[in-house]
């Protein structure tokens, strides 16, 4: 069967040809460390007080933005597999501690019905089946349809608080409340797609951090948006 490339729609036999995989802005742990938060193009533009640690596979510009956008918004499940399976490939030499569990963004019942699918579920499924760690969707909601992306960043946090509670059992089944101590700590990742300022990962890890105090919170996403004149932006 003849394959083509994602991107550019040349012959490839694989999803995305070995041209435009020269042309990805990966985030290199020997050049930019497992932790983005220490970082400083990346830690010093993403709310973070209530987790500890980001891991991103790359920058959302051209052209991984347009693998991300087909993902989202043209039902393209080999998209967000290829992405998937590179952020794999990342986590296997990473020297950060492992998550006890995996816990996608959640997003609206309205957005959930003309999409079909949520897409930080889907990247948990392929990272959780991968890297043999559970994960739970049921784990909090998001009220209403608003979107975030058009909202200034003081905006973005006081929506999201707003936006966003946990359910009423949330990690219960999977927290080990008689066990969870500073020497060993149970670590969960919140998973999503993208990260822009970092607000609503933050408004999340504090629901947990609120309900279970004990817990340490990673996030683990799948591109980062740089600002505007951002270092980053010459580095690609």
């Amino acid at each position: 069967m003849n394959l083509s490339c994602l991107l550019c729609y040349q012959a490839s036999p694989t999803p995305v040809c070995h041209w435009c995989d020269d042309d990805m802005f990966f985030f290199d742990t020997q050049i930019h460390g497992d932790d983005l938060l220490r970082y400083g193009p990346v830690g010093r533009h993403v709310k973070h007080s209530h987790y500890k640690v980001l891991s991103v596979l790359g920058l959302h510009t051209w052209p991984m933005s347009s693998l991300v956008h087909q993902f989202k918004f043209t039902h393209s499940l080999t998209a967000g597999k290829v992405l998937s399976n590179w952020f794999v490939h990342k986590k296997r030499h990473c020297t950060l501690a492992v998550p006890n569990l995996l816990l996608p963004v959640p997003i609206s019942a309205w957005r959930l019905a003309h999409r079909h699918y949520n897409q930080a579920a889907v990247i948990c499924h392929y990272l959780g089946n991968a890297l043999s760690i559970p994960f739970e969707c049921n784990w909090a909601k998001r009220h209403g349809s608003s979107v975030q992306h058009h909202l200034s960043k003081a905006k973005r946090a006081d929506n999201a608080r707003q936006t966003y509670r946990l359910t009423q059992r949330a990690i219960d089944k999977w927290y080990p409340i008689q066990q969870c101590n500073d020497k060993v700590p149970f670590t969960v990742a919140i998973v999503d797609d993208v990260i822009t300022t970092g607000v609503t990962v933050n408004t999340l890890a504090k629901l947990l951090k609120d309900r279970y105090p004990a817990i340490h919170v990673q996030v683990w996403a799948l591109t980062f948006t740089p600002p505007p004149k951002s270092v980053l932006l010459k580095l690609e």
